[in-house]
């Protein structure tokens, strides 16, 4: 499974600097617009040198545009790590500047595994980006967040419904090792599976409407019985244990 890399400007959390002029809002506003939200902060950053680092949400409010991704490296072979259970995402914080090169990037969360977030700083140190502009077009530095996930299922992936329980062990075991702060119900792999139960039974019915009108809405087993009927029977297949075929 690719890592996904979407690119995302966000309003950290930033000391203020030289107030920007605000675009120039319409005398008589439609009743059906909403007010924006002021940007927090309101005002960009100044760097070491003077220069001023701007949020995403002040470039969109000055009328500017976003830096884009315009290419990234080909991901190496994960395997080994999905193997052992190991997947998640690692968001980092840097800076784009004007000339669309990266600089101060750091990890704001990792994925708790010292491999993958050595491959995402690789990925991220090795991409290219297209700088942010001003309402003049003028390119202009911007501090950016920008998530990359790892995770080894997807319901596009016609092998993902061929995944064994020993499989799914081991990928909760090292979930849960990691992030003992984290409950089974917010745990990706997990909530993945009971989606992809509900929209086969949806699909096998005919549809939501058929659901409503001929049979209850498809109830699915609890985490713990899943668990417990894979470590039974670790060879097999997930999808059998998760539906009590």
């Amino acid at each position: 499974m690719k890592a996904y890399i979407p690119f995302i400007v966000t309003a950290l959390a930033i000391s203020p600097a030289v107030a920007q002029p605000a675009p120039t809002a319409p005398a008589v506003a439609p009743a059906r617009l909403v007010a924006a939200k002021p940007c927090e902060p309101a005002t960009p950053e100044t760097g070491q040198n003077g220069e001023l680092i701007y949020t995403g949400c002040q470039i969109k409010a000055m009328g500017g545009t976003l830096p884009k991704l315009i290419t990234a490296p080909k991901e190496p072979d994960l395997s080994n790590l999905y193997q052992k259970g190991i997947q998640g995402e690692v968001v980092f914080d840097l800076i784009i500047g004007n000339d669309g090169t990266i600089r101060d990037v750091a990890i704001k969360g990792s994925s708790r595994s010292p491999e993958l977030d050595a491959i995402a700083m690789g990925l991220v140190n090795g991409s290219k980006f297209s700088p942010a502009a001003d309402q003049f077009g003028k390119p202009v530095d911007v501090r950016a967040a920008l998530p990359m996930y790892f995770w080894k299922d997807s319901m596009i992936d016609q092998k993902y419904f061929k995944k064994s329980c020993r499989d799914f062990l081991t990928d909760v075991k090292w979930r849960a090792e990691h992030f003992p702060e984290e409950s089974v119900e917010q745990y990706r792999g997990w909530l993945l599976a009971k989606g992809a139960m509900v929209i086969g039974s949806i699909r096998s019915a005919g549809g939501l409407s058929a659901i409503g009108q001929n049979r209850e809405f498809p109830k699915t087993p609890t985490y713990s019985d899943v668990v417990d009927g894979c470590k039974a029977k670790p060879d097999r297949p997930f999808f059998d244990v998760l539906t009590g075929r």
